[in-house]
């Protein structure tokens, strides 16, 4: 009887972190945005309170709507505050986002995901890809990688939240940092001409330049992870044998 709730239990936990997904999904399919409304109320308030405000908004729509709100409120904070400022706030809001996303998805996901599939910790890391300190430096900063999917992805493995948190934490910055550069320039014409990115590269060389240089380090990491990688399977064939 006491087996037969445990698996009860864990089906009913994930079965929730369905229904939340569900929801946050949905929420960004209906939810209307407005860069100029949460512009207005940022600009009303002195810089520090702004700044707490702005990472309130962000932690609470971004955790619940997962389409609309994060860009509307990155390109409102990018012309807003300055490329800077704006990232230091919304790194402080994904950072918290980070935590919210990997714990939900731990608690709500992984005993089942383990109990149901009938495999280990061990075989679920190696499902979910390398946990590896520089295999999740790697994953972050890769700009085509979704925050969230990787903070929920990285709840259900061995992981600890300590060394994930550790891994992305400067990462995380240097990557918001290079996209809010673009974000300040372009602006709200993003959501009127997506040709506006296209003009806004080929009349800033500089940051196609930069952008190079960003995406040569995203090549460098994923090639040392890679390496680094096949290098521990080596071992631990040796090691076998």
């Amino acid at each position: 009887m006491a087996e037969i709730s445990r698996i009860n239990s864990r089906g009913l936990k994930f079965i929730l972190f369905l229904i939340i997904l569900t929801v946050c999904w949905y929420l960004g399919r209906v939810f209307d945005v407005d860069v100029a409304y949460y512009q207005g109320i940022l600009a009303r308030y002195p810089l520090a309170l702004s700044g707490l405000i702005f990472v309130v908004l962000y932690v609470v729509t971004t955790t619940f709507i997962w389409f609309g709100p994060k860009d509307v409120l990155r390109i409102s904070s990018a012309i807003l505050f300055g490329v800077y400022v704006s990232t230091v706030f919304v790194w402080v809001g994904e950072m918290i986002n980070s935590a919210i996303m990997f714990y939900l998805s731990r608690v709500l996901g992984r005993e089942y995901v383990q109990q149901r599939l009938r495999i280990k910790a061990g075989e679920l890391d190696k499902m979910k890809g390398d946990s590896s300190f520089l295999g999740v430096t790697a994953w972050r900063i890769n700009p085509l990688i979704p925050f969230r999917l990787m903070d929920l992805g990285y709840g259900l493995t061995r992981i600890s939240f300590k060394k994930y948190f550790c891994a992305i934490v400067v990462v995380s910055f240097f990557r918001i940092l290079w996209l809010q550069f673009i974000l300040a320039g372009i602006g709200t014409s993003l959501f009127q001409d997506i040709s506006a990115m296209l003009d806004y590269f080929l009349a800033n060389p500089v940051v196609v330049r930069y952008s190079g240089i960003y995406f040569l380090v995203v090549i460098a990491l994923t090639i040392m992870a890679v390496a680094a990688r096949a290098l521990r399977k080596r071992r631990k064939i040796h090691e076998d044998l």
